[in-house]
């Protein structure tokens, strides 16, 4: 029977506390992933919401100002300009490749782009996408094309022009 000596002992347990360390940190940084994907899909979300407020803004003042009839010149404008300062990594027009964090404005589209830094809880339901999009249009622009974005204000929205879901 072979004798159990203090060092084989000491490796022992230097084994145990490494296994119980390296299942912490693996929790961890499982935690630390969900929570940078929340924080990610929150910002987004705010982004938007103040894309839409923006507009709901510029609709109010056109309409104030006796504009109305200019309304629909918003239709394919650049939301992030309503906004007070553009988005983090905010680009401006689209380059070919975009790097994982940056929005920009596509002109050939006329729609604003958004490349996840994390996809693991993001849900693309069209083959091949890697962005999210969206686009300021007018309600028959939108009609049977996809939900999300805000109430329609003076017969325009901004809406999703991506089908994705946040998990």
């Amino acid at each position: 029977m072979s004798e159990v000596t203090p060092l084989s002992r000491s490796l022992f347990q230097v084994s145990v506390v490494v296994a119980v360390i390296a299942l912490l940190a693996t929790v961890l940084l499982n935690s630390l992933t969900y929570v940078q994907e929340k924080a990610e899909r929150t910002m987004v979300e705010a982004t938007v919401l103040n894309m839409e407020k923006g507009l709901e803004i510029e609709v109010r003042t056109r309409e104030i100002r006796g504009q109305a009839a200019s309304i629909r010149d918003l239709v394919g404008a650049n939301p992030v300009s309503w906004l007070a300062s553009p988005p983090e990594g905010y680009a401006g027009v689209c380059k070919k490749t975009r790097a994982p964090g940056e929005w920009c404005f596509d002109e050939a589209t006329r729609e604003v782009a958004y490349r996840p830094r994390l996809e693991a809880s993001l849900e693309f339901r069209e083959a091949g996408k890697r962005e999210l999009r969206w686009r300021v249009g007018s309600a028959q622009e939108m009609a049977g094309g996809p939900t999300g974005g805000s109430a329609v204000v003076g017969g325009i929205r901004v809406y999703s022009t991506t089908s994705f879901v946040w998990h």
